[in-house]
């Protein structure tokens, strides 16, 4: 078995670095979870390039409801889905470098709840930015931000004992690219604070004029995950073990059924889309006669475990409408499920208030969540495929 030796001078760790297509790091990002949270690999950090550049969807995300598929091929981007969950992004070869970390659960001074170990584990990257010369700091629920402007999204993925914290650093971005190849929901055009995509992230070639170099940003990662974790980091390279995992694993992420079909909300005939600042949330419910017959929740949602949602649905299908709320309570009272930013009174309520076809404005100390009523007829524009709320969806 191979472990991380602790000396003097602190934990060492292995460091990688991969240029490759989307299904490899995709996979070896749920490899490498595995074989660190069993302890047959150390502590293990990467800065990873996409190639060729790729547009990817979270765990839960429809990729139709988040990707314009055609034109995003048409210009030569692999499409696919992430293991983690949040919303969809666009990885475009040195501009947008993936940083990524696993560590065991047991990994001395790691906070125990979710929100902990975000805050904490991104002042990795905050570290590593000030290396840079760059003052960023974390703001909740899970973006590190530079005067108010996001530079980097984090997410976390958990296996067993094992979690992988990641996410990306804005180098430069053609903002161009990004609304032919994502769908933009009218939901968050409609905010007049995020009418500019560049209003509302900002890179580090903006910041110090230049892009600094993929050796610079490496020797700056590691930087970070000494000062913060106490972890020194020594090039390396996928065990066989890590390998014989790979080689079943990529499969998955190569596969039509994993990128297009899973989570494909297609049969429901209704759909109500909120947006709240924990992200976008889309409901889709076939009810008869007064019978949640099924439902799939898709959008920007971190779950813990990943597949706490395809358990709910499941434990929802055949409830009748009356007793919708009290499942979805019992459901997250009886299991150990987390959705990040959202409890179970909160996503009760939204489920209910979609069957019920009523506008929604729910505020508590930590989420404020709100819902317009557009006519049918003025939901879809130009190349926007977002609904609010409609009835007898046919697709």
């Amino acid at each position: 078995m191979i472990v991380a030796k602790v000396w003097d001078r602190g934990m060492e760790g292995r460091f990688l670095l991969h240029r490759a297509s989307s299904s490899f790091i995709l996979a070896t990002e749920e490899v490498i979870t595995i074989s660190v949270g069993e302890k047959k690999a150390p502590p293990t950090a990467r800065i990873c390039i996409f190639d060729p550049p790729a547009v990817l969807v979270g765990y839960s995300q429809d990729v139709y409801e988040e990707v314009n598929v055609d034109e995003a091929k048409k210009l030569g981007f692999d499409i696919n889905r992430r293991p983690t969950g949040g919303g969809a992004i666009v990885m475009i070869r040195e501009n947008t470098p993936g940083w990524e970390l696993w560590l065991p659960r047991d990994y001395p001074g790691l906070p125990a709840t979710i929100e902990g170990l975000y805050e904490y584990l991104s002042n990795v990257v905050i570290e590593a930015l000030k290396r840079l010369g760059i003052d960023a700091r974390f703001r909740p629920k899970n973006d590190i931000d530079v005067n108010g402007r996001k530079i980097s999204g984090t997410g976390l993925y958990t296996y067993g004992n094992g979690l992988m914290f990641c996410g990306t650093i804005l180098l430069d971005l053609d903002v161009l690219t990004m609304p032919r190849v994502l769908k933009i929901p009218i939901e968050k055009l409609s905010d007049k604070t995020v009418k500019d995509v560049s209003k509302r992230i900002i890179t580090v070639k903006e910041i110090l004029g230049y892009a600094p170099s993929l050796d610079r940003v490496v020797e700056a990662y590691r930087h970070g995950l000494e000062a913060v974790l106490n972890l020194r980091t020594e090039p390396g390279d996928l065990l066989p073990y890590e390998k014989e995992l790979l080689n079943r694993i990529e499969a998955r992420y190569r596969s039509h059924e994993w990128i297009y079909e899973f989570r494909r909300a297609e049969g429901y005939n209704r759909i109500c889309t909120y947006k709240t600042p924990y992200g976008l949330i889309r409901i889709h419910l076939k009810i008869v006669q007064n019978v949640l017959e099924s439902i799939m929740i898709t959008g920007d949602l971190f779950t813990y475990p990943e597949k706490a949602l395809l358990d709910l649905e499941a434990y929802l299908k055949h409830t009748p409408i009356d007793m919708v709320r009290n499942e979805i309570i019992n459901f997250f009272a009886e299991r150990n499920a987390k959705i990040y930013g959202l409890d179970a009174h909160q996503l009760a309520n939204l489920i209910t208030s979609c069957i019920e076809g009523k506008q929604l404005s729910i505020t508590s100390s930590k989420t404020s969540i709100a819902i317009q009523s557009t006519p049918p007829q003025k939901l879809y524009r130009a190349m926007y495929s977002s609904a609010i709320c409609i009835d007898k969806v046919h697709r």
